[in-house]
């Protein structure tokens, strides 16, 4: 009870800072980016441990993982991109000093959202097997994939009620109790790792997806709770729930903003499944897959999350001020971020390249599986600025409710762009799975730099929701 009291006082604290509307955009940028930074470097935490815990039980298990963890990603990011629509609406109200308007937008989203999760959970569930086959995976590649996906795909239903409720809070200006949710979660999901899958338990890859369905369940049940004591927490209240129900003309209002963004990210997973089917005409197939895996975690962890805590940092400045009528200081702090997004990730991908191998041999004893991983560092390295550029400014346009032209954007580079260069190196030109990291790697760059130059344009300002 004392946790949730001292989370109770960050909130309070926080919903009552005008910082991000008045003031210097830096002191707004730093009060809304380091908590979700450290939230995304828990998140870091726990993905390292899965991998590594991971690397203990075999490559076999890893390329499991891999293949399952794409089919997890694809899921929760489709929950992560329908918020999108939460953060937007609720910040312009919130912006707008109206309580009213933001409580029933968050009312609305958590109905949606609990809707959506139970969809998606039920479906990952059936389609799960089959997939595993579809990509081209080993027959027992494909069995331990499934031993973890009938626990892990689960933990949809939380983990989507839980990105949505931390949406509003961050909306709202409130990033720190996302932060304090997430590092429980994960300090749950690090000892439940070891515990279940190492020892005492044994649970092999199992034990993955049952730590994150427990960890997420609790963390989920912690977060409602705090909501529900918030300013808006009627946006809780189950005669409320009733009566509005599932109210058609909100639920248009979020979908046009998050399935754009939910194409977008489907652009982006859906394309990494198909880069399964390109290794799978490789000479090592299992060897790809367990690299790329191992490769993605990484880059995700070192280069990818501390990003992905900017964009989320920056949609609410930039969403909150286009409410309060200042456009041009929406304009100057999404800059402001994709400048520090650009610069740390050119410091990490230095490191990627420099460090690769060693990197590599810490993840696998494999050997293929080392060449191949380091590889990916070296070539993902190089695209990581331009990586940034892309997250932040599309996470700036995203907090103003522009998100049509970032999904037609992405789905052109990753899917038409992207696959077939995949293809063409990897097969045609027999490069093997560097063919696929150098696809990677310049398609990225393409996506950066036409984000540089959208944002520039300013049309995301005149974005109605």
């Amino acid at each position: 009870m004392v946790a949730l009291q001292e989370l109770e006082d960050i909130r309070a604290q926080d919903d009552n800072d005008s910082v991000i509307v008045s003031g210097s955009t830096w002191a707004a940028i730093w009060h809304m980016s380091w908590p979700s930074l450290v939230q995304m470097l828990t998140i870091a935490a726990a993905s390292f441990t899965d991998v590594w815990v991971a690397g203990k039980l075999g490559s076999e298990i890893q390329a499991a993982i891999g293949v399952g963890g794409q089919i997890w990603f694809f899921m929760i990011m489709l929950a992560v991109a329908l918020s999108a629509g939460a953060t937007a609406i609720v910040s312009r109200y919130w912006g707008a000093k109206d309580i009213a308007g933001a409580t029933e937008a968050a009312r609305q989203s958590l109905v949606f959202g609990f809707i959506f999760g139970v969809g998606s959970a039920t479906l990952g569930f059936l389609l799960a097997k089959p997939f595993f086959h579809l990509l081209g995976a080993s027959p027992r590649v494909e069995q331990l994939g499934w031993e973890y996906m009938r626990w892990d795909i689960w933990s949809q239903v939380p983990f989507t009620m839980l990105w949505i409720t931390n949406s509003i809070f961050r909306a709202k200006g409130n990033a720190r109790t996302p932060m304090c949710i997430w590092i429980l979660m994960v300090t749950l999901t690090i000892t439940l790792d070891f515990v279940f899958c190492l020892g005492p338990f044994h649970f092999g890859i199992a034990g993955f997806g049952m730590a994150w369905l427990i960890a997420g369940t609790i963390g989920t049940s912690v977060a409602l709770f705090i909501l529900s004591k918030s300013d808006i927490g009627g946006c809780l209240n189950p005669r409320d729930i009733l009566r509005t129900g599932f109210d058609k003309a909100w639920i248009i209002r979020l979908l046009k903003i998050g399935i754009p963004a939910c194409i977008q990210d489907v652009a982006w997973v859906g394309g990494n499944f198909v880069l399964f089917l390109v290794f799978a005409q490789t000479k090592d197939p299992t060897s790809c897959q367990a690299a790329w895996a191992v490769g993605l975690r990484l880059e995700e962890m070192v280069a990818g999350l501390p990003i992905h805590a900017l964009s989320m940092a920056v949609a609410t400045i930039v969403g909150q001020n286009l409410g309060a009528k200042q456009p041009d200081r929406a304009e100057k702090a999404g800059w402001q971020v994709a400048a520090i997004g650009c610069g740390f990730n050119f410091l990490c991908g230095i490191l990627m390249f420099c460090f690769a191998e060693p990197i590599a041999r810490m993840m696998s004893t494999d050997e293929n599986v080392v060449r191949y991983t380091a590889q990916y560092l070296q070539i993902i390295g190089i695209c990581e600025p331009f990586v940034a550029a892309w997250i932040t400014l599309f996470g700036a346009m995203q907090g103003a409710g522009y998100t049509n032209w970032p999904m037609w954007a992405s789905c052109f580079f990753l899917t038409v762009v992207r696959l077939p260069l995949a293809y063409f190196l990897t097969v045609t030109l027999n490069w093997g799975p560097s063919g696929t990291w150098f696809a990677m790697s310049s398609t990225a760059i393409m996506i950066g730099l036409v984000a540089i130059w959208r944002f520039k344009t300013g049309i995301w300002k005149t974005q109605k929701v």
